[in-house]
């Protein structure tokens, strides 16, 4: 990743924490802080918008990561006997600890940005476990949602798939929401993964959301099919 684009993603973190500062300052703290909070079932549009933001800048980012790779200078690196699908395995294996990397650098910024605003409402000082339980259902939800993405590219182009995928997001979020307002047809949530990363959508010490352990082994299973999916197209894939 050029340094261009980190600084790009670290001044987007920055954004999405004051704009949640302003538009609601109770999630400046951890107690209801977007990443671990994610947006309740009638906030705003300006709230829900201000979440999205970080995703759909890592979208973006891994816009033909792969698909352009394997299909340009991957060409060349093929010639030299390089099996492609070792290239692409671990063209998304980058892709996938890149996008891992600055969800917890997201992460690190609002405990930080918790710390200063006010040290006493940090959510996790209070329930360390649970803290530690979500953070990981939202990095593992970003890079499940941005293999789903890669993998969309194998078979369509990459237009299509980050269409897609950001469709499926938006989507996800607003109906996950319905749903738990209503609390009717609640096994549908685990099919929409954005819901995974929000503290208020998942059954931590409250009752009525998400399980986290079946959220884990949702993602867990996703994960080892995009795998095998994914080896079996680059090993079919014409490049001609």
């Amino acid at each position: 990743m050029t340094k261009r684009i980190f600084l790009t993603m670290l001044l987007v973190i920055t954004l999405q924490i004051l704009l949640f500062n302003y538009f609601d300052g109770s999630k400046a703290d951890l107690t209801g802080f977007m990443i671990v909070s994610g947006v309740l079932f009638n906030s705003k549009l300006v709230i829900f918008g201000t979440w999205y933001i970080f995703f759909s800048m890592l979208s973006f980012l891994s816009l033909g990561y792969l698909r352009q790779y394997i299909s340009g200078y991957g060409i060349y690196l093929m010639i030299r006997e390089k099996s492609r699908v070792k290239l692409g395995i671990s063209r998304i294996m980058k892709l996938m600890i890149l996008i891992s990397g600055l969800s917890l650098i997201q992460l690190l910024f609002s405990i930080v940005f918790a710390y200063i605003n006010n040290v006493d409402q940090a959510f996790f000082y209070h329930d360390f476990q649970s803290f530690i339980c979500i953070a990981g259902l939202y990095i593992m939800s970003n890079f499940v949602l941005i293999f789903i993405q890669m993998a969309l590219e194998l078979h369509f182009t990459e237009e299509v798939s980050l269409l897609v995928i950001n469709i499926y997001v938006l989507f996800s979020v607003t109906l996950g929401g319905v749903l738990l307002s209503v609390q009717k047809l609640m096994w549908i949530l685990y099919f929409l993964i954005p819901n995974f990363g929000m503290y208020v959508r998942v059954d931590l010490p409250e009752s009525g959301g998400l399980s986290p352990v079946i959220a884990y082994i949702v993602l867990t299973i996703i994960t080892i099919i995009l795998s095998v999916l994914s080896f079996i197209r680059l090993k079919k894939m014409d490049l001609t």
